[in-house]
């Protein structure tokens, strides 16, 4: 009976949010690094042929939303892949940051100053065990499927080393961010310093998540859920990423 009321009360509370999907839709044409294999969906079981139907899917670890590991680029952390860690390494409170008002251009990298700012006018200060997910308004500009697809991987804005050290110094759990590379600024190709991937963040198994769809329609504060994919000896895994948001709160 304890064990009913807990659950009862979980499906109450559950019942007072809303969900948002974070990720983008998996299908042929999407951006990817240019370096990885593009995903591929083909329908390769039909109804007219086998009598059901039945797609095979061909795709990098890093595809659409989708979390990094230290195996990802730490060759001495190649022990820590993604089947290593419990299901829940990216769940959690999260603190959303809308960066679109900044403007920034490819390249461009944001800083620890404009944090503190964010923090001092809507008074949340990012804590342990946040996850930070950052907006720039790019997966809403520029993420599409034809053959201008590749912009969106090869341009970004990113962030400077001193937002990598003060997530570091905060200890979140994970940063996530609606670009293709988290931290890591891009002009046609030509990237930043990955601080986040090769100092802060995955060193310290601060996890990062890439391509996040729809940030702009989170508040400030939400429940981040998603899990990986349990890949064999896995740098990374696609995810479906959502939020669970109190009901009547939109972004903003």
């Amino acid at each position: 009976m304890v064990t009913k009321g807990l659950l009862d009360g979980f499906v109450d509370l559950y019942r007072q949010f809303d969900m948002v999907d974070l990720s983008p839709i998996l299908e042929n044409g999407i951006p990817r690094a240019p370096t990885h294999p593009p995903l591929v969906i083909a329908p390769t079981v039909t109804h007219e042929h086998d009598g059901y139907f039945c797609q095979t899917i061909f795709m990098p670890e890093h595809i659409g939303a989708h979390v990094d590991v230290p195996a990802h680029v730490i060759p001495s952390m190649m022990e820590l892949t993604v089947d290593t860690y419990p299901p829940d390494i990216i769940i959690g409170q999260a603190v959303v940051l809308d960066m679109t008002a900044l403007g920034l251009k490819p390249g461009e990298l944001l800083g620890a100053g404009e944090i503190l700012r964010w923090e001092a006018e809507h008074q949340i200060v990012i804590q342990a065990d946040d996850i930070a997910l950052f907006n720039f308004g790019w997966m809403a500009r520029y993420w599409r499927t034809d053959r201008r697809w590749n912009w969106y991987a090869r341009n970004s804005p990113g962030m400077d080393e001193t937002v990598c050290h003060l997530l570091f110094d905060r200890k979140v759990k994970a940063v996530g961010t609606d670009t293709f590379a988290c931290e890591v600024g891009a002009v046609n190709g030509v990237e930043s310093a990955p601080y986040g991937h090769m100092r802060y963040w995955l060193p310290n198994q601060i996890f990062e998540i890439e391509c996040l769809a729809n940030l702009e329609k989170l508040p400030s504060r939400c429940f981040f859920l998603a899990l990986p994919l349990k890949i064999k000896g896995g740098s990374g895994s696609p995810i479906r990423a959502v939020a669970l948001v109190p009901r009547g709160i939109t972004g903003g």
